[in-house]
């Protein structure tokens, strides 16, 4: 963007309007330093989107590492619609074996049926999962 003929060349600025100050800060540090620190849920998901929209592929899979290292009941949901937003297999597959895993908990919770309302075919597809060979 700063060496080819944009505007952000032009202004010697780049404005980041979908990523929080925090995030954007956790980029920078792993660009500059190849360090991913202090991440929890929150941070992680955030950092995991804007890797992924920025193309950082090594810190795009720290952050999908962490996120499937802490799955629970309570995020696994969350867990399912980022990875199938950002096209994840990886963390799909380990999210939907993990609510398959515990799936009594999760089916009967209200974030569950979210997704039920939301993307149908994912739920779906975590679902047909089950029977697979």
């Amino acid at each position: 963007m700063l060496q080819s003929d944009m505007k952000e060349k032009a202004q010697d600025c780049i404005h980041i309007e979908d990523a929080d100050a925090d995030t954007v800060r956790r980029l920078l540090l792993y660009i500059y330093t190849d360090a991913c620190e202090d991440l929890q849920w929150e941070s992680a998901s955030r950092v995991y989107a804007a890797a992924d929209k920025y193309q950082i592929l090594s810190l795009k899979d720290e952050c999908s590492s962490f996120l499937k290292a802490n799955l629970d009941a309570a995020n696994a949901c969350d867990a399912l619609m980022i990875a199938d937003l950002h096209h994840d297999e990886h963390l799909k597959l380990a999210t939907s074996e993990f609510i398959l895993k515990h799936d009594k908990k999760i089916f009967n919770s209200d974030e569950w049926k979210r997704v039920i309302r939301t993307n149908g075919q994912l739920a779906a597809e975590v679902m047909l999962h089950k029977f697979k060979d």
